[in-house]
Formats: C-alpha cells, structure tokens, sequence
C-alpha cells in the first residue's frame, strides 16, 4: 500500500462539516422562545464589545440556535471574534476552506497560519495534515512536518496519536518529517524481541507529570451554561473595551468558556463546544428589560 493511500486513510473525512446528532457537545438546531432569547442576550452581549458572546453568536448562526442558520453570519461573527479569540479565528478559516459559496482557500489558510502563530494547537494540526496530504493545497513535506511538529509539542492529542501513527507504520515512517519524528521517537516505547523475533515498537500515551486525580464530569444544560456565561459577561468589563489592557489578541480555549477542545477529532466535521467548567447560575432572560426588535 503506498503511503499517500495510509495518510488518505488517517485523515479521511478530513474537511467535512457533517452534524453528529450523538455528540452530547454539539449545539442543536432550535427555534423555541427560549432559544430565541438566549439569542437576543449574546446580541445585546456583542453589542456591549465581550468577544466570547461575538464567537458563541457565530455559533448560533452556524447551528441555527435562536434564529435561521446563516454561513455568513456565523462567517461575520466569527472572523469579529477572531481579533480576540484564536478559537473563533480557527472556526472562521475552516469555515473559508469548506466547499461552499464562502470557499476561499487562501483566506482560510491564512486565518489558520494566523491562529497557530500565536499557539493553536488545532490550527496547526489541521495545517499539517493539509500539507501532508494535499488536495485542497499542494503537498508540502517541509511545511507538513513544521506544523505537525509544532502541534505535538503543544501537546494536542489527536497530533500526537496521528503522529505516532505515521511513525510506526511501515509505509510512512520513512516520511521525510525530521522535526515530528525526532519528538515522537522520545516518547515510543520499544518492547523486547518475542521468540527471537525483532524488537517492536508502539505508541506511548504521555501522562501529566505529578499527582493526578479522577473526576467525573457531568455534562449541564445547554440553557443553564448560556446563563452562567451571561451571567458572568452581565459582570465583567468587555474584553475589546480600550483601556482595559485585556485587549490582546489570541486569547485561548484556556480563557474562554465557549471554543471547541483541543483535542476534538470532530471540530471539522462540526462547531463544537467545550471547556464549561463555570459554575451554574439560574438565568432568566425578561424580554421587556431587553427590548430586542
């Protein structure tokens, strides 16, 4: 099997926005009054200058979350955001790089080199396995393995698993990826010879260093973590207000409370949500203090 035939394989469905309706994370499509409201709220939010309510409005256009789905809308909000929120810069090149009438290869590689510049580690992972693979941009090696390597290093897990993997098969471990390859071959663990046999190889999972604790995570309401997050903007002064000294562009998932994980093997395939780990605040949105039209 030729190697272009392994890495098609790894990284199928690599540029897809499909919905999976069994994600727990993924934002549903919904027109009731309350969606409708919460709508309204991150409105009034964008309008007041809170970067995290411009991305979670571009979620709410691109799901169809309290109004009509919108490309271009979710597009506009997310590219607002961008200017402050490396999550949403990553969201709006995908967006560019999708086979629709927003398709603008060039812009969204942009936005994409832009976010990983400044630390994205998804940005980068999806940069490399564009090079790696070609298509949608010209197979580049060089490139393919600086943004690969970059996004192992971040410690983005889907990276370090696709990585690993091209390190250890026997069609593309020859790959010239110099830079990927001398990270991954730190953490492979290599077994003693069986029967005689040769000595394998095989992945090593890299756990934080120091005590670690289990927790179980239970996974809230949509409703009740959209009113914990206005709850806490009602409180705070907005991030893109001057004179703030928080108007800093490429603020992170770490930072945030709506942006899709780092690790999420499905952020192409669609916008997800993550990191709400605030604690819930009973919300209720009065349409006449709002007074939206």
């Amino acid at each position: 099997m030729h190697y272009k035939t392994i890495i098609f394989s790894l990284i199928a469905s690599l540029l897809i926005f499909v919905p999976y309706k069994g994600e727990a994370s993924q934002l549903p499509e919904c027109q009731t009054a309350e969606c409708v409201e919460y709508f309204k709220a991150y409105r009034i939010l964008t309008k007041r200058g809170h970067s995290s309510a411009m991305a979670m409005l571009g979620e709410f256009y691109y799901a169809g979350y309290g109004t009509d789905k919108d490309l271009d809308m979710a597009l506009k909000w997310y590219r607002r955001a961008g200017k402050f929120v490396l999550d949403a810069k990553y969201k709006a090149g995908v967006l560019y790089l999708q086979d629709t009438h927003l398709k603008d290869v060039d812009e969204g590689i942009e936005f994409l080199e832009y976010a990983s510049k400044l630390g994205h580690a998804q940005s980068s992972y999806l940069l490399g396995k564009m090079y790696l693979g070609g298509g949608i941009v010209e197979e580049d090696m060089g490139k393919a393995d600086q943004y690969l390597a970059r996004a192992y290093e971040e410690k983005n897990y889907a990276a370090r698993d696709f990585g690993q993997q091209l390190y250890l098969h026997e069609k593309t471990k020859d790959l010239p990826l110099t830079q990927l390859y001398a990270l991954i071959a730190k953490d492979v663990v290599t077994l003693s010879p069986k029967q005689g046999g040769a000595a394998e190889q095989t992945a090593a999972v890299v756990f934080p260093e120091g005590e670690m604790e289990t927790l179980d995570v239970t996974m809230d309401t949509f409703e009740n973590m959209f009113g914990s997050h206005i709850a806490q903007l009602n409180h705070m002064i907005p991030d893109t207000s001057k004179g703030t000294g928080s108007n800093i562009p490429g603020q992170t998932c770490a930072k945030m409370w709506g942006c899709s994980s780092e690790g999420d093997s499905l952020r192409i395939g669609d916008v997800m949500l993550s990191d709400w780990g605030l604690e819930t605040l009973q919300f209720r949105i009065e349409g006449s203090v709002f007074n939206i039209r």
